[in-house]
């Protein structure tokens, strides 16, 4: 005997069972009923309707129906909590819209103009917000494309070719063109706009390819020259109409449009037109994706004094600058302290063509009193990595050529000092040779840190013999005199070398004499064939081994004696979530993340 399901569509479904051969027959017993639709399900191999199941109840027995009854509501309490846990487990929290932070900065702004930007620190922090440039620095990613969506280099790495994106707009909601950044490029080569960065594109010619693409021609190939491309694009329409010789004094300077995170909101000045404040707020069409935080308004102090003055009493929720030794002072509950790395050397530079320090070996001497560990540990609290050479870390090789060339050895330095007519004489406490006295002077910049580092230097000399005074000079007089002059015996300073850490601003002999950045006036052939070539490739592992020819040669000569690669020490709100600086370039890169940066927060589902 054989079953099948019929198309009866009657009300009661169970009648459609009969036998193929005869009558249907009546069900005797609703077990026997049961036996025979389980039969024909199984030889059917279809799943009971819902009307089928309506009828289910008649097929059990008491027991079964509270076995059933319980299994039911088992499954729909599995399946409610399946999606609640589903829900729970992808909801999370996330960044909301909203929000303000006020940080401090030590000067005043003047030029929020990539221009002249570069050339003072609060007017670079700001323009970073409020312009974007065809590349960036990221703190995770490195050096990546920012307006420019692609580009290419020519084998002979003497072209450069950019496309621009296409969703990047000026804050006043034009789009950004090529001929944007030609008339950025140009304008930073003319002389008649006097930019700071004007020999950086020096031989550089631009032109126009097609809508969205520019090129840039270079004379001979230049290795770094993508880092030099961070540098903010100006919209040509606001700018282009005025005389480039009275550019520095238009107050579009202190107005700007950019097409960065963040855009122009107001500044305040106080009766004698000084700037007190300046405020940026969120762009809403940043093609990098709005930021999250409102409102950054910076407030503006003469003095670092005036600044850790200024977060102690909540004047503000963060300070850009913060000697080491200064932050347990301010340090509470609503601040966070953030030390990326930099690619800055600090270093001791002897002006090896002035007075005493033309000896090579009082300068070799003079290294070997020099205790950098201490330095590093009473100083600067560990903020800071020892380093004996002025390349770049990543660029240096596992060789003696990097080792200490003049480690500490207070006895050593001592016997050095001796050997050379340096002498102690009885009751005295500095060296002298004949009427001569073995005194110096360390010039370096009037900021706490500094101070303190050269005072520690001053100390250990004063354990050898050697009298040194410390001159601290005001930053504005330091960049254009003491620099500019040249004018200084030793120089404590830093250098900034870039994301492309190239060599030749402070070490080739053509750079001895103001704009350039030989600070020990240091000359040598063969350590400039050097520094050209390493230049001209991206190869890396040539370049490392130019840079050593190099280190060998400043080693032997000892125009500096190299301290410390510092940390950024950044003081800010605890209420901002989403920093994550691992290095930087220049201070303004704490902002290269802003976007990502929040201080509200909402329930999400996670991406």
């Amino acid at each position: 005997m054989y079953f099948s399901v019929s198309d009866d569509k009657s009300n009661n479904p169970f009648s459609v069972f009969k036998k193929r051969s005869h009558a249907s027959s009546p069900v005797k017993s609703g077990g026997e009923f049961k036996k025979k639709f389980l039969r024909a399900q199984k030889a059917t191999r279809r799943f009971p309707s819902f009307a089928q199941w309506t009828h289910l109840p008649r097929l059990l027995n008491k027991s079964e129906k509270r076995l059933f009854s319980g299994a039911s509501v088992l499954t729909v309490l599995s399946i409610v909590a399946i999606l609640i846990w589903g829900y729970t487990a992808n909801l999370t929290v996330i960044p909301a819209n909203g929000g303000s932070y006020t940080e401090g900065l030590i000067g005043s702004p003047q030029f929020i103009n990539p221009l002249y930007s570069s050339a003072n620190s609060v007017d670079e922090d700001i323009a970073g917000l409020v312009y974007s440039g065809l590349m960036k620095w990221d703190p995770q990613a490195g050096l990546i494309p920012d307006l420019a969506e692609s580009y290419t280099i020519s084998d002979d790495e003497t072209v450069y070719t950019f496309s621009l994106r296409s969703d990047a707009t000026w804050h006043d909601g034009t789009p950004v063109s090529p001929r944007d950044v030609i008339f950025t490029f140009s304008a930073l080569k003319s002389p008649e706009y006097r930019s700071p960065l004007l020999a950086s594109f020096r031989g550089v010619a631009i032109e126009q390819v097609d809508e969205r693409t520019v090129s840039f021609i270079l004379e001979d190939s230049f290795a770094p020259f993508l880092s030099t491309l961070t540098v903010g694009i100006m919209p040509a329409d606001y700018w282009g109409d005025l005389d480039p010789q009275t550019t520095r004094l238009a107050e579009r300077n202190l107005i700007p449009i950019g097409s960065g995170p963040y855009e122009f909101s107001e500044f305040e000045k106080d009766k004698r037109g000084v700037i007190q404040s300046y405020t940026l707020k969120r762009y809403p069409k940043y093609y990098g994706g709005p930021a999250h935080v409102d409102d950054i308004t910076f407030k503006f102090y003469t003095t670092v004094e005036a600044g850790l003055e200024a977060i102690k009493s909540k004047r503000v929720e963060g300070l850009a600058v913060v000697p080491k030794d200064r932050v347990e002072e301010i340090m509470n509950s609503s601040l966070q302290v953030v030390s990326p790395h930099l690619p800055q050397t600090t270093a001791i530079f002897f002006n090896i063509k002035r007075g005493l320090l033309s000896d090579e070996a009082l300068r070799k001497a003079l290294g070997t009193a020099t205790d950098k560990d201490a330095i590093v540990k009473d100083v600067l609290k560990g903020e800071a990595a020892v380093t004996h050479t002025p390349v770049a870390s990543n660029y240096e090789k596992d060789t003696d050529a990097y080792k200490n060339p003049t480690p500490f050895n207070i006895d050593q330095a001592r016997t050095q000092l001796n050997e050379l007519g340096w002498t102690l004489h009885e009751g005295e406490e500095i060296r002298r040779k004949g009427d001569t006295v073995l005194e110096l002077t360390i010039t370096t910049i009037d900021e706490p840190e500094t101070i303190a580092v050269a005072n520690k230097i001053v100390e250990q000399w004063r354990l050898a013999g050697v009298g040194a005074t410390v001159r601290s000079i005001d930053p504005q007089v330091f960049r254009n005199e003491i620099l500019v002059n040249r004018d200084y015996d030793i120089l404590l300073s830093g250098i900034l070398m870039g994301s492309d850490p190239d060599l030749y601003p402070f070490w080739h002999s053509s750079q001895i004499a103001h704009p350039g950045l030989n600070l020990s006036q240091f000359g040598n052939r063969k350590a400039d064939e050097a520094i050209e070539a390493a230049r001209k490739t991206s190869d890396i592992e040539t370049r490392k081994g130019l840079y050593e020819e190099l280190v060998v040669i400043i080693d032997e000569v000892v125009p500096a004696v190299f301290l410390y690669r510092p940390t950024y020490t950044y003081v800010t709100a605890k209420k901002i979530n989403g920093i994550d600086l691992e290095s930087i370039i220049s201070p303004a890169d704490r902002f290269g993340q802003v976007s990502h940066w929040y201080i509200k927060t909402k329930k999400g589902f996670k991406r």
